[in-house]
């Protein structure tokens, strides 16, 4: 049974931060690079951005499918959200001293694992959605960059999320 959500079409785009962070941290691998001094790509076809915008619609929803499984091996491993990032700070900040015991270590390695694989998953299915929509990954990512940081491409894709593509 699908789950229907009745975003509105700026609520779609404004989604597109949600994956933001997964997508850049991709595009920082790959050497596409998102700060203040770049220039932005801003001559995307009307095809290309089209392609963005549906396959933003589809690449949504299995995030929020992810955030979900996520969230659900957490619960599952006995775990608050709110427990499971402070557990996670206490590991990236090892002179700050643990309040963590063996037993609930042991819960958050199990979520942790459990995430990276929905990861793993979510980022194959992903590139599968941008390529069927027939945009390669850096242009996806490039267009992302490019709705965050260009008013000229936000307003061109904003149009065509409201005008229906």
């Amino acid at each position: 049974m699908r789950t229907t959500y009745n975003l509105t079409p700026l609520a779609r785009v404004s989604g597109l931060t949600l994956l933001l962070a997964l997508l850049i941290t991709a595009a920082q691998a790959q050497g596409v690079q998102g700060n203040p001094s770049t220039e932005f790509r801003s001559n995307f076809s009307d095809d290309e951005l089209r392609s963005f915008v549906n396959a933003n619609e589809k690449v949504l929803d299995l995030q929020l499918e992810g955030e979900k499984n996520m969230l659900k091996a957490i619960e599952d491993e006995g775990l608050t959200l709110e427990r499971f990032n402070a557990i996670l700070e206490e590991q990236r900040d090892p002179l700050r001293g643990t309040e963590t015991d063996e037993k609930e270590l042991e819960s958050f390695n199990n979520a942790a694992q459990a995430i990276l694989e929905e990861n793993a998953r979510l980022e194959r299915e992903m590139t599968t959605m941008i390529e069927e929509e027939g945009l390669d990954v850096k242009t996806y990512q490039e267009i992302m960059l490019s709705y965050q940081h260009n008013p000229e491409v936000k307003t061109r894709i904003n149009r065509m999320v409201n005008e229906g593509n």
